[in-house]
């Protein structure tokens, strides 16, 4: 008998692989087929663990997607960031629109204050260029739009102003 242990284990099968593969955080449904492809799982074993994980409400991405926005606003991170970051996970556009518009319409949300609440906090010295550049690629890293950023920019302008005129 040449059969070992491994020989005789049983591959997971691709719902119980998922199952794993959920049970530490939610995940996106490009997420998790892209887990399951690596995995050697045929695109119809994906197909219909993905259709039934939808079914059970385990994988949905508007859902993952409205708290990834509220991730985002906690650390103080623009709608644009998460959007991008969501892209890159794998949820569509459209999902991502609309999970956006909807986190800023709940909560009631205004990047332009929250973007002058970050540029607020550089203000310890005079306003220059330098202060200025460093504040809109802090502003850009964090995700806002380039809108808010040069109404940012120009608010801590009449602050200095004001402030030393």
């Amino acid at each position: 008998m040449s059969g070992s242990k491994a020989d005789t284990k049983k591959k997971k099968t691709a719902m119980e692989a998922a199952a794993s593969y959920l049970a530490d955080r939610m995940r996106t449904i490009a997420e998790l087929r892209k887990y399951l492809g690596n995995r050697d799982y045929t695109n119809k074993e994906i197909d219909e663990t993905v259709s039934e994980l939808i079914g059970l409400r385990y994988l949905d991405d508007y859902q993952y997607a409205l708290r990834y926005y509220e991730y985002n606003y906690e650390k103080k991170r623009g709608m644009k960031r998460a959007a991008r970051e969501l892209a890159e996970k794998g949820v569509d556009r459209e999902t991502i629109r609309n999970a956006g518009e909807d986190f800023i319409y709940e909560n009631s949300i205004d990047e332009y204050e929250m973007a002058l609440e970050l540029a607020r906090k550089e203000l310890v010295r005079e306003v220059d260029d330098r202060l200025v550049a460093r504040v809109a690629r802090k502003l850009e890293s964090r995700g806002f739009a380039n809108d808010v950023i040069i109404r940012v920019l120009e608010q801590m302008r009449r602050w200095d102003r004001e402030d030393y005129n």
